[in-house]
């Protein structure tokens, strides 16, 4: 029988009801006026009947559909999980076909504050989505997608030399120090050192794992550690569960994914201490091994490698960013001192 139109005496909806082909459909309309439910119910007929003569039209399943077949492929990390839901609760149920560029408008207005950066924008909107239209397009459900990635603005990148660095160790909180000398000399992610368990350290082999769990390439990585982090972190009490703890000594919290919270305080007070630019964030760190490693080996693959970057044009930037005649106080800070703490705590021990 063809679709027809009627309004719920409950509630004065009207929804579209009927059965079409085999097709049973019962779906509340898009619109509470009476011509156009029953415009939208002809469409949605001509669109069941052209299905079953000629297959399904690509990009006519659900967003649901292809969310929940992503979902079931493989585990997906929690993170990912958070942002779908918000996706999916700011998109409604909408078709493939249906989301474009000016979906993504939609979605940035709906779901992240006015202002928000490109960086933000392609974290919690286009990479998750554009991960299940991919996975949506490999089953030959819609085609590939094609989401315009915001540029960033061009600017500085910022960095500390080994003089502001070592002045940021002197003046940082106990607990703090092991935790910063980490970021600092291996270029390690705050999200992947927050959370670095002992079992996963090597300081015989002066090696750290990290597992795709907690990497944001999801690969495996292992990571160098120069010797003054083998000193320092042969200093903390304690060889089972987190490596970094709270002043408290209880583990930082896992926070799904939101990191640098859990020392946002304890560094700003120590930027501020150092006397360094307030803009300084926990991610210069990174910038800093980064600029650090390119004076020293002068080699942008091996910076790849070290640091877990995806690509060498992404590592290009921090080329000569460090004034030379830094070389020395750099090794300095990364080894020479080091060995001095590793003789001392060995003593101690």
């Amino acid at each position: 029988m063809p679709l027809t139109v009627v309004r719920r005496r409950s509630t004065g909806a009207l929804t579209i009801t009927g059965t079409v082909a085999g097709v049973r459909v019962q779906r509340r309309a898009s619109s509470d006026d009476l011509a156009l439910a029953r415009e939208e119910a002809a469409i949605i007929e001509a669109e069941i009947l052209r299905s079953q003569w000629h297959g399904e039209r690509r990009g006519g399943r659900s967003f649901d559909q292809a969310l929940v077949s992503y979902l079931e492929a493989q585990p997906r990390h929690e993170n990912t999980k958070r942002r779908l839901r918000r996706i999916r609760a700011a998109l409604g149920k909408v078709q493939l076909r249906e989301i474009d560029q000016d979906a993504i408008t939609r979605l940035k207005a709906t779901m992240l504050p006015l202002g928000a950066s490109p960086a933000t924008v392609t974290r919690e909107i286009i990479t998750p989505l554009r991960a299940v239209l991919r996975h949506a397009h490999r089953r030959g459900w819609c085609d590939a997608p094609v989401l315009e990635t915001p540029r960033a603005p061009t600017g500085r990148t910022i960095f500390m030399t080994p003089e502001e660095a070592e002045r940021l160790i002197d003046v940082a909180a106990p607990h703090l120090k092991p935790l910063l000398l980490t970021l600092l000399a291996t270029g390690m992610r705050l999200a992947e050192t927050i959370y670095l368990d002992w079992r996963d350290v090597d300081l015989i082999g002066a090696r750290v794992i990290l597992w795709p769990d907690r990497t944001k390439s999801r690969r495996r990585r292992t990571v160098e550690l120069p010797p003054r982090v083998v000193a320092a972190l042969a200093a903390q009490p304690g060889r089972e569960g987190p490596v970094f703890r709270r002043p408290d000594g209880e583990p930082y919290a896992d926070r799904g994914g939101e990191y640098g919270g859990q020392i946002k305080k304890a560094w700003r007070g120590a930027i501020r201490r150092a006397g360094l630019d307030p803009k300084l964030t926990p991610h210069t760190c990174r910038h800093t091994f980064a600029s650090w490693h390119w004076a020293i080996h002068k080699d942008l693959l091996a910076l790849k490698v070290a640091g877990g970057w995806s690509s060498v044009a992404l590592v290009e930037r921090y080329a000569h960013l460090m004034p030379a005649g830094r070389e020395d106080g750099i090794r300095r800070f990364l080894c020479d001192h080091g060995v001095t703490e590793a003789r001392e705590a060995k003593n101690l021990s």
